[in-house]
């Protein structure tokens, strides 16, 4: 069910973005000052930096662009060819200067609410692999599957600043295909992979080593410094807690939960600072650790072969048992219970029905 319209008003995004459907506007001739007063947006232009708009102009601009969309490939094809890598602003720009994929995914992830506060975005380390999981926290109805493939595909759009090419990536969507799957994948580097459990652009961990094209160290860190400055600012976003839950994921990573003290230290302030401040924002460094923790085990469970007991290791818990008890508080159910629920099969989408209907294969090419 689409978020009513107060909640969308609540979100803001840069102004930008408006840009790639202008861009498609000028190509089918249409009246850019008409789009906009379709769109409710009032605002002298050219846009400058500071203009934002909000989630109904979002939803309505998005909305546009799929009912203009050229005839024949899946709509997500045309949108990205008119959409730069810097209509991300600063946080592109940190992208484009980043010394490595590494670091220009880093960079990504860490600003990303700044930009786009309807999703969440995370990385996930799963063996050799790097999965940037893409959440959505806010529904935008008709629009979300199109919207949601923007968001999961937006990171592609480094791959062309890279000295080398990106073998093996692969992405996953929940929804099903708006179009030929083999026309997404003529688009975009990778195998598409619909009904998915995630949405997640998926790549190998090898890749984080490839150097850009022009890195610079000097634009890197300005633009880092602007979007630090833009990060501290917002009053929607609790500056603390997210800190914190980017340190425990880390840790994760490593192997490696820091301690109270380690994370305290490590964000310049005492432990008896750090837990004031968590609480005047809501929550506590056991409740975040508990979160990234189970967030973390149940990414594991559902896209490897881990034993549970492995699972529990690596996700930070004493043994499976402790692991089991934590889980299932947080989840509902137990960690074997969720990992049988995902493996049952799935009831048949409408695409898959339709395509059954005529014989025809709704994803070809992920059925080979």
């Amino acid at each position: 069910m689409s978020a009513p319209d107060r909640v969308l008003r609540s979100l803001t995004f840069p102004i930008q973005y408006l840009e790639i459907g202008e861009a498609l506007a000028r190509e089918l001739g249409q009246d850019i000052d008409r789009l906009y007063r379709e769109w409710g947006i009032d605002l002298p232009r050219p846009f400058m930096p500071w203009h934002t708009m909000d989630g109904v102009h979002m939803k309505r601009s998005l909305a546009h662009f799929l009912a203009s969309a050229p005839y024949g490939p899946p709509p997500i094809v045309a949108f990205m060819a008119h959409f730069p890598l810097t209509v991300h602003g600063p946080v592109g720009m940190l992208a484009i200067t980043s010394a490595n994929l590494g670091e220009a995914l880093q960079g990504a992830i860490r600003y990303a609410p700044l930009v786009m506060p309807a999703f969440s975005l995370r990385r996930e380390d799963v063996g050799d692999e790097v999965h940037l999981i893409v959440e959505p926290l806010v529904d935008f109805g008709d629009v979300q599957d199109f919207f949601t493939e923007t968001v999961v595909l937006a990171p592609t759009k480094v791959l062309p600043f890279l000295k080398e090419p990106v073998l093996g990536a692969s992405v996953h969507l929940r929804h099903a295909p708006l179009g030929d799957v083999r026309q997404y994948e003529a688009a975009f580097p990778g195998r598409f992979h619909f009904g998915a459990r995630h949405n997640k652009l998926v790549l190998p961990r090898s890749a984080l080593a490839i150097p850009l094209i022009a890195p610079s160290k000097a634009s890197h860190l300005m633009m880092k410094a602007t979007l630090e400055q833009q990060r501290r600012s917002r009053l929607d976003v609790r500056p603390v807690t997210r800190e914190v839950k980017e340190r425990l994921r880390a840790g994760l990573l490593r192997r490696q939960v820091p301690s109270a003290e380690e994370v305290a230290h490590g964000m310049a302030l005492s432990a008896r600072t750090l837990s004031r401040r968590l609480q005047d924002e809501g929550t506590t460094l056991p409740q975040l650790r508990a979160e990234v923790c189970i967030e973390y085990a149940q990414m594991l469970l559902l896209e490897t072969g881990k034993t549970i007991a492995q699972i529990a290791e690596a996700a930070g818990f004493s043994d499976a048992t402790a692991f089991s008890r934590a889980f299932k508080r947080a989840r509902g159910l137990t960690p074997s219970a969720l990992r049988e629920r995902q493996s049952a099969p799935a009831p048949a989408t409408a695409a898959a029905a339709a395509a059954a209907a005529d014989g025809s294969d709704p994803n070809p090419i992920a059925s080979t």
